[in-house]
């Protein structure tokens, strides 16, 4: 049996989770679901970052210590599992302490390498990345990402040499970044000769939450560092070994955070003697009427806002909400979310055309009491879109299905003398099945209703209308 490993970032904790980080998860969800249908044994990782200064001042802010603050922060992000059907198989939490007793062994064995050197430096730094900025990070004195104006840090810190493995580093970007525009993003910020070396640690008196570096209690390991590392602890603290699972076969990854994964990840696996990921996919930002979604603007849209707008769909609020995320948002590209527009797709997709089509098909397969065989495969299509990574084609596709369904029925006129015509209802049923076996990844409970109903014959609506 073939294994596959897929994971998310892990989760920054300053603030409670936005649609942002369920789209990440949901995208890893539907890839993990469409490798286990193909019989892959999937071990599929998300978690929680909880080190560093913006958690440690988001405790300060609400009173609480910084671990009581991670105890009940991460509990919501990873609620979103139960709430939103994601079948991941281990939430990591950098708070655990076998994960940082595993990242301070991983310290060790670069200071026994001889990679470690220990330098006074003077940089501009952006708290919000928590991370130095270099030429085109930095736009009039600002992160180009935060858009706050950049503060100039001098200190003494550890660096991880990594020169001699840039020429590594740079053929695998070339065949495991995507998509190309990503690939060729971070390929120019790791020619740019800026990243001879990279700073590992921080002055803890200065950064104070984090994991003490081995040997030397005054200086935290960076929180990348430590955070970068959970791909590998993770698989160790959900009980299974890491030369089973590793290399991790798709890691999914915001585009802000690109360079640490795309170059500061691979030089410590490099480092440590471990196999590089085979693919890094990288998604867009979510834009909320043209502004970046952030925690730190409080530009925000939650994911409890998306069940308590889409309630009316009752058990399959859930498949509703996963549905017109992945419809609507692109995942490599920058997208736009607007109420408006789901509330479109929700009324036109999902209520007048998936819950509609499944009501009258079954409804037409009653009246002659056709009962279908549901084992109808979707699997070719499934592989022509997924097995390319592209979400947005497979909801193409099955909308497209769907519609044409609705069209024959209606042209038909399957609803007069159906008997006559039950050669046609069986092709409309075959379809509306094939969809199901499409949207399974993406809607599973939606997909077991439409094949439950049309073995039972009873219909009952799945996504009724909203009140306007």
């Amino acid at each position: 049996m073939k294994k596959t490993y897929i994971s998310t970032s892990i989760a920054y904790i300053n603030a409670e989770p936005h649609i942002g980080f369920l789209f990440e998860l949901l995208a890893a969800d539907v890839l993990a679901r469409y490798h286990k249908f193909g019989g892959d044994e999937v071990f599929f990782l998300t978690g929680t970052d909880e080190h560093g200064v913006k958690v440690f001042e988001a405790a300060k802010a609400a009173g609480q210590s910084p671990q009581e603050w991670a105890d009940k922060t991460a509990g919501k992000f990873e609620a979103l599992g139960k709430q939103f059907d994601i079948d991941f198989d281990y939430f990591i939490r950098t708070t655990d302490q076998s994960h940082k007793k595993f990242v301070q062994e991983k310290w060790q064995q670069l200071s026994k390498a001889g990679l470690l050197a220990k330098k006074k430096y003077t940089g501009l730094y952006c708290t919000g990345c928590e991370a130095l900025k270099r030429g085109e990070e930095i736009v009039e004195g600002k992160c180009a990402v935060h858009e706050v104006r950049l503060e100039e840090v001098e200190e003494e810190n550890y660096f991880l040499k990594i020169r001699n493995s840039k020429l590594e580093i740079r053929n695998w970007i070339k065949g495991a970044v995507y998509p190309e525009t990503r690939r060729q993003e971070v390929l120019n910020v790791l020619e740019s000769g800026s990243y001879d070396e990279v700073s590992v640690s921080r002055p803890k008196a200065k950064y104070g939450w984090g994991v003490e570096v081995p040997g030397d209690p005054g200086h935290i390991m960076y929180v990348w560092v430590d955070a970068l590392f959970n791909y590998l602890s993770g698989i160790e603290l959900s009980g299974r070994k890491i030369d089973e699972v590793w290399p991790a076969d798709i890691q999914i990854i915001g585009k802000d955070i690109l360079k640490f994964h795309a170059i500061i990840w691979p030089a410590l696996l490099l480092a440590t003697g471990y196999e590089l990921p085979k693919k890094l996919l990288v998604h867009g930002f979510i834009n909320v009427e043209g502004k970046k979604l952030s925690k730190s603007t409080g530009h925000i849209v939650y994911p409890r806002e998306l069940l308590e707008r889409y309630s009316v769909a009752g058990e399959f609020a859930a498949d509703a909400c996963r549905y017109l995320l992945c419809r609507q948002l692109n995942f490599y590209e920058d997208s736009n979310f607007s109420w408006e527009d789901f509330d479109r797709l929700y009324s036109g997709e999902l209520s007048n055309g998936i819950g509609n089509l499944l009501s009258r098909t079954v409804g037409l397969a009653k009246k002659v009491n056709y009962k279908p065989s549901v084992n109808v495969s979707a699997e070719k299509l499934l592989d022509k879109t997924l097995g390319k990574l592209d979400f947005h084609l497979l909801l193409e596709t099955s909308a497209k299905l769907a519609r044409d369904c609705d069209q024959a029925i209606t042209s038909s006129q399957l609803w007069v003398d159906t008997e006559q015509k039950l050669a046609e209802l069986k092709e409309v049923v075959d379809k509306l099945l094939v969809i199901a076996g499409l949207l399974e990844p993406v809607m599973p409970k939606t997909a077991k209703e439409t094949r439950r109903q049309l073995q039972n014959l009873s219909a009952q609506p799945i996504f009724p209308r909203r009140a306007e």
